[in-house]
């Protein structure tokens, strides 16, 4: 059975749905993590240096300094605005599906499916349609679609002629 909301996004193309939803599960957990967390700053190392410099009478950043500041200015940034656009996209599902997502991705400790399933009252073929349903309309909202290549989906069509 082919996936309905991709079949309808990209008529004609064919989506890896492994790599797609490996990316949105990836996804779900950094905003889970800023969610719970907040960001990290790093830190630069204080270990002396005792390599014999030249004065040049210029006061210089130094490479880990720099690295550390443009990290934490904009790792906060890309990591805040990947919780709102995932916190948005998961807001705009069914209610249904937007509890699935939400027990099992965004909450503490991470939940299995049947926990799931069965605290929201759902048979087990039910809670996988939904889900399916759901990381479809996410992944499709958020572009995180991995589209398969000629070589990974088996042919390539190109003026009518076909090519394996």
């Amino acid at each position: 059975m082919e996936n309905e909301v991709f079949q309808i996004a990209f008529p004609g193309m064919e989506i890896d749905e492994d790599a797609t939803f490996e990316k949105l599960e990836k996804e779900l957990k950094t905003a889970a993590l800023y969610k719970r967390i907040g960001f990290i700053r790093r830190d630069p190392a204080l270990t002396p240096s005792y390599a014999v410099k030249e004065n040049t009478g210029i006061r210089e950043v130094g490479k880990q300094v720099e690295s550390i500041a443009i990290h934490n200015v904009d790792g906060e940034e890309r990591a805040k605005r990947t919780y709102e656009r995932v916190a948005l996209a998961i807001s705009r599902l069914r209610h249904t599906q937007r509890e699935i997502i939400t027990q099992r991705y965004m909450t503490e400790p991470e939940p299995l499916d049947i926990n799931v399933w069965i605290e929201l009252n759902l048979s087990e073929r039910t809670y996988y349609r939904l889900k399916l349903e759901a990381m479809s309309e996410l992944a499709y909202a958020l572009r995180l679609e991995v589209i398969k290549t000629p070589e990974v989906a088996g042919t390539w069509q190109e003026v009518g002629r076909e090519f394996d």
